[in-house]
């Protein structure tokens, strides 16, 4: 019997103690880690841009009948005098810059460190002055007092607005996303015309008379370009665009009015329509960052 006793506390004292192993190893497990949130340019976006955009001079150059004759009478010249038409070149309208604006939407799609997405966006343009003009004055001895002068003012028609349908592809660096862009592009382009203005002096024909040329018309192209873009929130991010946009050839005509109902001379030419762009470009996500699951 007490053998067996001995036995006993014996076990007991082995019981314990491997319960208080047991219950040590339970107090220092650590916690099991749950997974940070991960940023995600997945899903769609909405916003708005702000920028500059140039034309390159482009147009073919005309040469031809450009300013009318007309006749001044006394008392505004000494004797009746008569000046004929005038043969000149014109060059077109030259290089222009203008201020862009307009919206922006898209959806992208993350697939590990790359970013596929498509994209639209319009814009209205600040473009102006796509005319080029001609004068000729006339002053002393055959003109009595003011000089006369005569101007004649063709207008090229210039972009009113574009849009573009792009895809993009990009290599994200977490929040920062470099990315190639490209696609359709199109533009309202305005019509062309002629004004040719008689200054006071001219006795015939005196005014101004106009003449509309070809119409206005909405032009296809394409447009490619890429950019940088920085998701500074979860929400929010704001990127910069460059981009250079092809509508083609234009055909242009437009005729000279003669002051008397008719035309004096037609303005046959052609230019090639491209844009360059920079935008800047602040964007609002529906998404946000996504649990990693390992």
């Amino acid at each position: 019997m007490k053998a067996l006793g001995i036995a006993l506390v014996a076990a007991s004292g082995l019981f314990a103690g491997m319960s208080v192993a047991h219950a040590a190893d339970m107090a220092v497990k650590a916690p099991i880690a749950v997974p940070a949130p991960v940023f995600s340019w997945t899903g769609f976006y909405v916003g708005g841009n702000i920028g500059g955009a140039w034309t390159g001079n482009q147009s073919d150059p005309y040469t031809g009948p450009v300013l009318p004759g007309f006749i001044v009478l006394p008392p505004n010249a000494a004797i009746i005098t008569l000046f004929p038409g005038t043969i000149d070149t014109l060059a077109g309208p030259g290089s222009k810059s203008a201020v862009i604006g307009g919206l922006q939407a898209g959806y992208n799609w993350q697939v590990q460190r790359v970013v596929l997405g498509v994209e639209a966006d319009a814009v209205g343009t600040g473009f102006d002055g796509a005319t080029e003009t001609r004068s000729r004055t006339f002053g002393a001895p055959l003109i009595i007092g003011a000089p006369v002068t005569q101007t004649l003012t063709v207008d090229y028609g210039r972009i009113n607005w574009m849009a573009s349908f792009r895809g993009r592809l990009g290599f994200t660096a977490d929040r920062i996303l470099f990315y190639a862009t490209g696609g359709a592009a199109v533009a309202g382009v305005g019509g062309s015309s002629a004004t040719v203005v008689n200054g006071p002096g001219i006795a015939i024909p005196a005014g101004t008379f106009s003449s509309a040329g070809s119409g206005s018309e909405t032009r296809w192209g394409w447009t490619l370009g890429g950019g940088i873009e920085w998701a500074f929130a979860n929400q929010w991010s704001v990127a910069g665009e460059y981009r250079h946009s092809d509508f083609g050839r234009r055909g242009i005509n437009v005729a000279i009015p003669d002051g008397f109902g008719g035309t004096f001379g037609t303005v046959a030419s052609s230019s090639r329509l491209t844009v360059d762009q920079v935008t800047a470009r602040v964007n609002y996500r529906f998404g946000g960052p996504v649990v990693a699951r390992y």
